[in-house]
């Protein structure tokens, strides 16, 4: 008997499918109310298909973090790797991490919902550790690129890159749970006014 063949782009595209229905089932109703069958539901798939992908719904959690973290890197990469100065790819940087009030607000509730798992669960933590490692390699690079061209004043690339990361996340933080419903611009500029108070000559 011969091998069953694996279309190996259907079933991409059926991984892809369900960890995008449960990405936006995150956005609806949190980490807590997601299951497998709302997933299925979403993406219009079977729960049998859903779980030859997905064991269980830790696995499907770890795919979607997995792959927004993906996303994330995909486009700050592109910004990084531009032909751009240091001081406009850290600005464009800036508009992509403080984006939207709207765009904002969704994303950062799924990055939030995540860190108790993250906390908790090893898999998890590697995934953000990965994440961080990567915007701090990137960041470094940036900044040491403008150190070079004398656009930034001689700091620790890595520090800079690692105060930027933490301001940033800090700022959505505030913003996120803030009463006083400030637009996320400010925040951003306020993350743009400290960040340049540190590195500019």
């Amino acid at each position: 008997m011969s091998p069953r063949h694996v279309d190996l782009a259907l079933t991409a595209r059926r991984k892809d499918a369900l960890v995008r229905a449960g990405y936006a089932e995150i956005l609806d109703k949190g980490i807590a109310a997601l299951t497998i069958d709302s997933v299925v539901a979403r993406a219009g798939s079977s729960k049998g298909g859903a779980l030859h992908y997905f064991k269980t719904k830790d696995d499907l959690l770890y795919a979607i973090l997995d792959w927004l973290f993906a996303e994330l890197n995909t486009t700050l990469d592109q910004i990084a790797q531009s032909d751009d100065s240091p001081r406009a790819r850290l600005a464009a940087e800036l508009e992509v991490l403080f984006h939207s009030a709207e765009v904002n607000r969704r994303l950062y509730k799924v990055f939030f919902d995540y860190v108790s798992l993250g906390t908790r669960l090893e898999r998890f933590e590697r995934l953000f550790e990965g994440f961080f490692q990567a915007c701090r390699r990137r960041d470094a690079a940036i900044i040491a690129d403008g150190i070079r061209q004398q656009q930034f004043r001689r700091v620790n690339a890595g520090d800079a890159a690692a105060a930027l990361r933490a301001l940033v996340d800090g700022y959505c933080l505030q913003w996120l749970l803030g009463a006083d419903d400030a637009p996320v611009e400010i925040y951003r500029d306020r993350c743009r006014a400290i960040l340049g108070a540190y590195l500019l000559r």
